[in-house]
């Protein structure tokens, strides 16, 4: 028996390189700026790339936003999101464009969760019998899957329509519902809207003017890779933040735990 060895060698091994791309990216000023990044690149990457470029100072409030000229929306994209699926959900005509600038009420939720959930418009489950106070209420919601109830009025214009109708909406973990009678909650009263897996929301740039709000703080649920929407509009700005805070919030937590990451539509409303 042959116990010598058998030299073999063995194929080098190569560093994995990412598929790098072009990106073009706006600064307030309406100046662009195009730079090469790999293809995985978070919005946060990108912000630190062009603290760095610019020589900002990084406090924290420099933010990666997705608008869509065409539509006149806006949102922001989260530190966490990758740059490159975001730009595949754009259609070749949208015209679709990145802003890098601040946004001072990035990480306020964190800081002052409070603010962002006045006591009128957030309700607590059934299941916990109505014990919790409402700090012990936000600090459920920060350390768990769950979410509080969010309700209040919003203004919504109808598909096809020109005025705007005042419903009472109730955001869920479900999903954004709005009531057709009053202000009732019963399941045969409550009308689906939309929901957190395939859903992005966004604000509206010019409410009045685009779209005959009759505010200009407005926002929009865009559904993943449809062009439709329907805009909702709001009489006070501290609504617009505690309704799109807990949907984006709630969004990220259900994503987080499911591990869903798929593409984009939309649906615009006002408070």
């Amino acid at each position: 028996m042959n116990f010598h060895a058998r030299r073999v060698t063995l194929p080098a091994i190569t560093p994995l390189c990412l598929p790098k791309r072009v990106i073009k990216v706006y600064s307030e000023d309406n100046t662009s700026r195009a730079v090469e990044v790999p293809s995985d690149i978070t919005a946060r990457d990108i912000c630190q790339l062009f603290i760095l470029k610019n020589h900002c100072i990084d406090d924290h409030s420099w933010t990666l936003f997705e608008q869509i000229p065409h539509m006149s929306i806006e949102r922001t994209i989260e530190d966490h999101e990758s740059v490159m699926e975001v730009q595949s959900g754009w259609g070749m005509d949208s015209h679709c464009c990145l802003y890098f600038r601040k946004n001072y009420a990035k990480y306020e939720f964190f800081k002052k969760p409070l603010d962002f959930f006045p006591e009128h418009m957030v309700s607590i489950s059934s299941e916990t019998n109505g014990i919790m106070n409402h700090s012990q209420l936000i600090q459920t919601f920060l350390s768990s899957s769950s979410c509080p109830e969010i309700h209040g009025f919003l203004h919504a214009k109808e598909h096809g329509r020109k005025s705007w109708k005042k419903f009472y909406f109730v955001l869920r973990r479900s999903g954004l519902y709005f009531s057709n009678k009053g202000t009732s909650k019963e399941p045969r009263h409550l009308q689906f809207i939309a929901e957190f897996s395939d859903s992005d929301v966004y604000t509206l740039l010019s409410g009045k003017k685009v779209y005959g709000a009759p505010t200009d703080y407005g926002f929009c649920v865009k559904v993943i890779q449809c062009r439709d929407f329907q805009p909702l509009s709001v009489f006070r700005l501290q609504s617009v933040l505690t309704f799109c805070t807990d949907f984006i919030i709630s969004l990220t937590v259900i994503l987080n735990y499911t591990g869903l990451q798929q593409s984009r539509s939309v649906l615009p409303m006002v408070l």
